[in-house]
């Protein structure tokens, strides 16, 4: 509790002191001046530019604070020279280079325009490894009233649909106008605050590693997160238990714990017990009795067949001896079985053998203890394929396709697995649990994985479909509804309702409330919440103040 407290008021004060810090620079940047400052946000395919100036004056200099943001990682550009150049709609271009930015992502640059008219300003950073052509048109320097058509200066807005806050979720768009873009998907340049109501600053965008993201179009599945565990296969394990009662070898020890296996490969020797029964002189006796069994009754089958020839014997004596023989036949089969496969070592002893090549996961014995027969000695397991179990939460049992397909995380191993063929789909919930079992094979080379594991399984529901995707931490959940922090400007937000489809591999589908051209906060979202909560209680509308 008082490690959170601290964290709450560390993070407050952290908002404080850079608000402060920003407010008090820009106003020895800007002179103190209390004219009413336009502000232009320009997105290109690498960088974010947020420009503040005010009233534009023709034969005087005229002071641009310039916010420059790397695209790729949210970073501000924090050094090499910025090339500016102002030009007319007719006549010469002015052109001016500032060597390096006052601090890290702000450069302050000094343009004087000949005459009052209408421009497109282009501006080219150029730190090491990193080059870009920015275009801002539509720059109008002089009288409005002069200029026809011109666009207004100061906190012009893009066009944006506000309903009343009829639900206390504060000031979120629920409906919204998508920001305007160009052919080539570029955002067109935006004055003012785009209609955002949330305010969080450059400074504290690129101190708190927000990073703002467009969402990319792609395919995602319908999936059921299920808790999941790694089990042998059930052709794949085997326990091997001694045939007859004896006393384990001592030479020759049990393998150990993990020992890799062959089939047919020797397991244990058994040294025959103190007493008779139940160990090799009573299975050599019951072969042998077995054996003799056989051979009598071939021979009384042979003479009843004779017999039958002669016409001496009627058909049934032959028919009841070619019972005899099948039963005895029958006996000793078992027995001749046992005795190929125990195979002893010509002293004695019963030699026991792995009926499946594999990994020893138990060893149930010990060297020179007594055992009984059908006493498990080791547990086999093949690992070469293995079968997850997933267990589906009850109210998403009903999702299932009839061939669903998985794929699932286990914590401590990197990345992630695909399971192989479906094996089976309970046809009951466990009655403790209230889950569904779904088991799938999982190929497992070089035994990656192990029996026993615990894995974080995510199952298919169907096909894949289209549409909107963001990383999943962008999303905001609030009393079961979904939101995002749309940026509207350089330094402007909103907190936006929308409807989300298909979730997979840390991923989101955004089926309504998004338009692809938009950017949204997909890194840091937790401080622009806090900053929309303080946004909140200030008038959205009062503007950008320094």
């Amino acid at each position: 509790m008082i490690r959170t407290v601290a964290g709450l008021f560390m993070t407050a004060l952290l908002f404080i002191l850079i608000g402060c810090s920003n407010q008090d620079s820009k106003k020895q940047e800007q002179g103190h001046t209390e004219e009413k400052t336009t502000q232009v946000t320009v997105w290109s395919k690498k960088t974010e530019l947020f420009m503040e100036y005010a009233p534009l004056v023709s034969g005087k200099k005229n002071v641009l604070l310039i916010h420059l943001t790397r695209l790729a990682d949210g970073k501000p550009v924090s050094e090499g020279a910025l090339q500016l150049t102002l030009r007319p709609e007719a006549g010469q271009p002015v052109t001016i280079t500032v060597t390096a930015p006052s601090r890290p992502g702000i450069y302050q640059a000094e343009l004087s325009p000949a005459a009052d008219g209408r421009y497109t300003l282009e501006l080219q950073p150029q730190s090491p490894g990193f080059n870009d052509l920015i275009r801002v048109p539509g720059i109008v320097v002089g009288s409005l009233a002069a200029q026809p058509g011109a666009a207004k200066t100061g906190h012009q807005e893009q066009p944006t649909e506000k309903h009343d806050d009829h639900d206390g979720h504060g000031h979120d768009d629920h409906g919204h106008t998508a920001a305007p873009h160009d052919h080539a998907g570029l955002t067109a340049p935006v004055i003012g605050d785009g209609g955002g109501s949330i305010s969080f600053l450059k400074g504290q965008q690129w101190s708190l590693d927000t990073l703002i993201r467009q969402p990319v179009r792609k395919q995602l599945s319908s999936r059921i997160t299920a808790g999941g565990e790694l089990i042998a296969a059930s052709d794949a394990e085997a326990t091997v238990a001694a045939p007859l009662s004896g006393i384990v070898s001592v030479s020759r020890p049990l393998p150990y714990l993990g020992k890799r296996v062959a089939k047919g490969e020797l397991i244990a020797l058994i040294d025959p017990p103190f007493r008779p029964e139940g160990g090799a002189g009573q299975l050599t006796a019951a072969h042998a009795e077995a054996r003799s069994r056989v051979t009598l009754t071939r021979q009384e089958y042979e003479r009843a067949q004779r017999l039958y020839e002669a016409k001496i014997a009627p058909r049934k004596r032959v028919e009841e001896a070619a019972a005899a023989l099948d039963n005895a036949r029958a006996a000793l089969a078992p027995l001749e079985k046992s005795t190929a496969l125990l195979g002893g070592d010509g002293n004695g002893r019963l030699a026991v053998r792995a009926p499946i090549s594999g990994t020893v996961v138990e060893v149930l014995s010990g060297t020179g203890k007594g055992i009984e027969a059908g006493q498990p000695l080791v547990r086999i397991v093949n690992t070469g394929t293995l079968w997850l179990k997933a267990s589906l939460p009850a109210l998403d049992a009903g999702k299932l396709t009839s061939l669903p397909s998985a794929v699932f995380t286990v914590a401590g191993q990197e990345g992630s697995f695909t399971t192989g063929r479906l094996i089976s789909v309970g046809d009951m919930l466990d009655p403790q649990s209230r889950t569904l079992p779904v088991i799938f094979s999982v190929p497992n080379p070089g035994s990656r994985l192990k029996v026993g594991m615990f894995a974080t399984v995510s199952v298919a529901t169907g096909e894949a479909q289209e549409g909107l995707v963001l990383p999943l931490e962008a999303l905001v959940e609030d009393e079961g509804r979904f939101f995002l922090f749309v940026q509207t400007a350089g330094e402007r937000f909103s907190r936006r309702e929308v409807q989300i489809g298909a979730k997979q591999d840390g991923q989101v589908q955004v089926l309504k409330g998004l338009d692809e051209h938009e950017r949204v906060v997909v890194q840091g979202v937790y401080y622009v919440k806090q900053a929309a909560t303080g946004s909140r209680k200030e008038d959205p509308h009062a503007g950008h103040a320094h």
